[in-house]
C-alpha cells in the first residue's frame, strides 16, 4: 500500500460547495411513481415542496411515516426507499468529508435514522421561494451557514477518504499505519465523522465506487471490479446482497428510468 504522509494538526483548505456536496436530486410528483432509491452510504438532505405530508422512509423491514418536510437522513447501512406521495422532493447527497465541516455533532447518533434537519441545526430553513425543482438553490442559504460557522477542518477525514480511494485493498490495519493511529482511535474518528465503523466503511466506500460505474453499463465490469479490489464477480454479488438485498441486474430493473437515486 502506498503510504501518504500525513501532517499532525494539518488544516485542510476552506471548503466550497463542491467539497460538501456529491449530488442533487430534484423529483417531481408523478402518477403511480416508486419512490426515489436511496442508496446506502452517507448522509442526505431533503425538503418536501407541497403535496400532502403522507411520505415515509423504508429501510429493510422499519418503515418511518410521517417524514418531516425538511429532513435529515443519517448514513444508511442498506438501501432504502422514499415515497413522498405528491409533493416534490428536493434533496442532496453529502460528500463523505463534509460532515465534520458541517456539524460537531457525532454522526453514529443518526445512522439508519431520519430526523428533521433542525435536530442538527434549529435554525435550518431551505429557501424553497421560487427555487422551483432546484435542490441546489433550496440547500444553498443552509450550507453556507454552515460553513461560515468556522467548523473544525484538520483534514483528518479527508486522509481517510484519499486513503480509502487510493488503495481500495486496504484494510483497517493498513490505514492506521499510514495515519500513525491505533484501531481504536480509528474506529472513533469514523463513528464520529461518517457515522460507521472502519470496516464497514472501507466495504461500503468500495462498493458504491464500483456501483456507480456500473449503473449506466455493465460493460468491463471485470476490469472495474479488479481495479476497485474484488477478488471475482462473486465477492461483489455479496456486497449487492449484503447493501442491495438484491443482485445488480435486479437493483436495475427496480431503478429502471426512475432517475438517479439519492
Amino acid at each position: 500500500m502506498e503510504r501518504l504522509s500525513p501532517i499532525p494538526g494539518r488544516r485542510a483548505p476552506s471548503p466550497s460547495p463542491d467539497d460538501l456536496v456529491a449530488g442533487y436530486v430534484a423529483r417531481t410528483p408523478m402518477s403511480g411513481g416508486r419512490g426515489t432509491i436511496v442508496l446506502p452510504g452517507g448522509p442526505r438532505l431533503y425538503v418536501l415542496v407541497g403535496g400532502e405530508t403522507g411520505a415515509r422512509l423504508t429501510i429493510g423491514r422499519r418503515t418511518s411515516a410521517p417524514l418531516p418536510r425538511i429532513g435529515f437522513i443519517g448514513p444508511t447501512t442498506r438501501i432504502a426507499q422514499l415515497d413522498h406521495d405528491d409533493a416534490t422532493l428536493l434533496g442532496l447527497r453529502l460528500r463523505a468529508t463534509a460532515w465534520p465541516l458541517l456539524s460537531n455533532l457525532d454522526l453514529s447518533r443518526f445512522t439508519d435514522r431520519i430526523v428533521p434537519l433542525t435536530s442538527i441545526d434549529p435554525d435550518a430553513t431551505p429557501n424553497t421561494w421560487n427555487s422551483g425543482v432546484d435542490a441546489a438553490a433550496a440547500f444553498a442559504p443552509w450550507l453556507a451557514a454552515q460553513r461560515a460557522a468556522g467548523r473544525a477542518r484538520d483534514g483528518t477525514a479527508q486522509q481517510i477518504i484519499a486513503l480509502i480511494d487510493a488503495s481500495p485493498r486496504a484494510g483497517v490495519g493498513d490505514v492506521c499505519a499510514t495515519l500513525g493511529i491505533t484501531p481504536r482511535q480509528l474506529s472513533a474518528i469514523c463513528l464520529q465523522v461518517f457515522g460507521l465503523p472502519p470496516k464497514r466503511l472501507l466495504m461500503l466506500r468500495r462498493f458504491l465506487g464500483v456501483l456507480r460505474r456500473l449503473l449506466p453499463d455493465t460493460r468491463g465490469a471485470g476490469r472495474v471490479l479488479w481495479e476497485a479490489g474484488y477478488v471475482d464477480h462473486s465477492h461483489f454479488a455479496k456486497d449487492c446482497r449484503r447493501f442491495l438485498d438484491s443482485s445488480l441486474h435486479g437493483f436495475r430493473q427496480r431503478l429502471g428510468d426512475g432517475g438517479d437515486p439519492l
